[in-house]
């Protein structure tokens, strides 16, 4: 069992404002939320019950990151604490790409393919709201 200083827990805590890893996921987590709102508001599909659950759902995430965290670098873990944060900074990336390209802004082919949200609205605009594969229903 470790038993863990009160004071080194507050040093971890107080920490996490200089940790570039945490700065950069609570930036990236802003940056979704943006986006998610834009998209909503120009997709005409904005709904507040949606939204709010949406930003409950991230300040879950965020407190679950700001609290283990230092806990793990305390129990000497920190090369998973660190595996922690960047897979989630690569979930809430992913997210924001794909809410930038069903917004509308260009991203690149290589990167669309890779994103399934974003190859299935190219798709729908390629065939113009056609079957995949550009076959008429009639057929």
């Amino acid at each position: 069992m470790v038993i863990i200083d009160n004071l080194v827990l507050l040093s971890e805590f107080k920490n996490l404002v200089s940790n570039v890893y945490i700065q950069i996921f609570v930036w990236i987590v802003i940056a979704d939320i943006i986006t998610g709102i834009c998209k909503g508001i120009a997709g005409k599909e904005a709904n507040s019950t949606k939204g709010l659950m949406g930003v409950v759902k991230h300040l879950l995430v965020v407190g679950l990151v700001l609290v283990a965290y230092p806990y793990l670098k305390i129990m000497n873990f920190e090369g998973v604490a660190t595996a922690f944060v960047l897979s989630y900074i690569a979930v809430y990336g992913i997210s924001v790409i794909e809410n930038l390209g069903q917004l509308g802004v260009y991203v690149p082919d290589f990167v669309k393919d890779r994103f399934s949200k974003l190859k299935e609205s190219t798709d729908k605009q390629e065939n113009g709201e056609t079957k995949r594969g550009g076959k008429n229903n009639a057929e």
